[in-house]
């Protein structure tokens, strides 16, 4: 095992992150219609923001939340599953969120908690990832999700 120090007042970047695995292929709406019964929402104090990778790239893109149904038909095109995809989802009743990212082939995709992110009790350094996991992962039993990997790990 590795010693670290570390100066006062220095603060170590952290990763987080929950992964899911799905036992067939996923649709964005399919899977932000099983978030919703929970309160989440892809409209976000900024607008929507979504992703398609173009050529490598991942920059995303900021949409009138009226475009919403524009905006989800793009993630879920035919051309668009080879890319990877993605979108904020947030819960305006708590005030946090964070971004989906669908992997190519849609039956994998990753959470990252960005949009004030829900720090442990007594560890404001760490992530509660039981909340998330209660809140975001067990809603999406019913589509298909064979498992999950969450991690909040010290860079």
């Amino acid at each position: 095992m590795e010693n670290h120090s570390y100066e006062l007042g220095e603060t170590l970047s952290r990763s987080v992150d929950i992964d899911l695995t799905f036992g067939r292929e996923v649709a964005v709406t399919g899977i932000l219609q099983l978030l919703a019964q929970r309160g989440w929402t892809p409209v976000e104090p900024l607008g929507i923001s979504w992703m398609i990778e173009s050529e490598g790239d991942f920059d995303w893109s900021s949409g009138d939340p009226l475009k919403q149904p524009q905006i989800l038909a793009r993630l879920d095109a035919p051309e668009a599953r080879g890319l990877h995809v993605g979108i904020s989802v947030y819960r305006p009743n708590i005030e946090t969120g964070g971004t989906l990212l669908f992997y190519p082939g849609r039956q994998a995709a990753s959470f990252t908690p960005s949009i004030n992110r829900r720090s442990l009790q007594g560890a404001a350094e760490m992530t509660d990832l039981a909340w998330y996991i209660k809140e975001l992962v067990y809603p999406l039993l019913p589509g298909d999700l064979l498992g999950y990997t969450a991690r909040d790990i010290a860079d």
